[in-house]
């Protein structure tokens, strides 16, 4: 039996590049080294595990906001997108462009509602790696090689980097994990 989709989760109209240089209060974060990145997404690998190894990894704490499994979902799909657009800013000239991304979208295009928890965990770990290892390739000046997002404001690797890697806290954050 397929699961009913819920409603739409609340659309998130904040512009978070603002932790990029100011950190989070919300979660804490605060900027941190890109060298750092890697190491820090894989510290996030076990943790979301366990978040998806919970009784009620399905259940939203209300309707219009994502369940852990939701976030969970949402946060793989980040990691990969952040691994593409590292390695397009790497390949192409300064400037790349990057397509938009919609989480609220993807959510529901992907059914993140009704994913099986332990594949999550497993395609996390799996995004991680593939991410981590791109990252492991960017040396000195390219860490400010240049993307654009679809809005036209660009960002350097090591920004989309401390970017990302506060996403990924943030929805931890988010979900007690």
């Amino acid at each position: 039996m397929d699961a009913m989709p819920p409603p739409p989760a609340e659309h998130d109209t904040t512009d978070w590049t603002f932790v990029v240089d100011d950190g989070c209060a919300e979660c804490g974060y605060t900027p941190h080294d890109p060298v750092l990145t890697s190491e820090r997404l894989q510290a996030t690998v076990p943790r979301w595990a366990s978040v998806l190894e919970r009784p009620g990894v399905r259940e939203r704490p209300s309707p219009a906001v994502w369940s852990p499994l939701e976030y969970a979902s949402h946060s793989r799909d980040l990691v990969r997108v952040l691994g593409e657009r590292v390695t397009m800013m790497l390949a192409q000239q300064q400037g790349a462009p990057f397509a938009d991304y919609d989480g609220e979208v993807e959510a529901v295009r992907q059914e993140f509602w009704a994913g099986d928890p332990q594949t999550v965990a497993g395609e996390i770990a799996a995004e991680t790696q593939r991410t981590v290892d791109v990252l492991g390739g960017v040396r000195g000046d390219a860490w400010e090689r240049t993307g654009l997002r679809g809005d036209g404001q660009p960002f350097t690797v090591a920004q989309l980097s401390r970017y990302l890697l506060h996403d990924i806290e943030h929805h931890l954050h988010d979900v007690d994990g």
